[in-house]
């Protein structure tokens, strides 16, 4: 059975573990007091869902060696996948936000340097300096300024739309559905669970 199924609006995605603990972490007890999904299991769910069409809504199928999980099993996990997935959403939120803010800083910065070189150029122009020099001087004017605005270009034309996907996508999953696994057939030597199978109880983030 594939890990993940697209189906019409829905996606699906297959968890084999030999213990539904294996998926959480834990926090100190002070100050925090909940669950946390496990970050090997956190970044395979992001990652079997990053491809699935936008649209889709998901749903984690939760199997234990092959058989179907009990009804507490899939709730509990219902309850940490929502938690984890709605914190990673505001972080990505917050780090968009702050994103947007550097690139306007920026390209701010960026213009005030442009319009500095570009009145330099000019002035290089009506220098009385020999016509090689001149050219070389107003033409490196000219780039540096152009430079400048770089980085905000970067970020206000490329740099924010993978947060803003992340953080959609984690919205998307927060809300996902948690079911019982169907039983399947063992394959000899090897498992579809393996992955996280062999993952540790605890992970050092999250």
């Amino acid at each position: 059975m594939p890990s993940t199924r697209n189906e019409a609006g829905i996606t699906r995605i297959a968890l084999d573990v030999h213990n539904v603990d294996q998926l959480f972490s834990t926090f100190d007890p002070s100050p925090f007091h909940e669950f946390s999904l496990n970050s090997t299991a956190a970044q395979y769910i992001a990652s079997e869902a990053w491809y699935a069409p936008r649209g889709n809504r998901f749903i984690i199928e939760l199997g234990l060696r092959g058989k179907a999980a009990d009804r507490p099993a899939a709730e509990k996990l219902k309850t940490v996948l929502r938690f984890h997935f709605k914190r990673a959403a505001a972080t990505e939120a917050q780090n968009l936000r702050k994103l947007i803010r550097t690139g306007l800083v920026s390209l701010a910065i960026g213009m005030v340097v442009l319009a500095i070189c570009t009145a330099l150029a000019r002035a290089v122009d009506e220098a009385p300096i020999r016509d090689g020099w001149r050219e070389g001087i107003r033409d490196g004017i000219s780039v540096f300024g152009w430079v400048a605005n770089w980085r905000p270009a970067q970020i206000l034309f490329y740099d924010w739309w993978p947060v803003r996907r992340s953080r959609n996508l984690y919205r998307r999953l927060a809300e996902a559905d948690v079911v019982a696994a169907k039983p399947r057939a063992r394959v000899a030597g090897a498992e579809e669970g393996a992955a996280l199978d062999t993952m540790p109880g605890e992970a050092t983030g999250s």
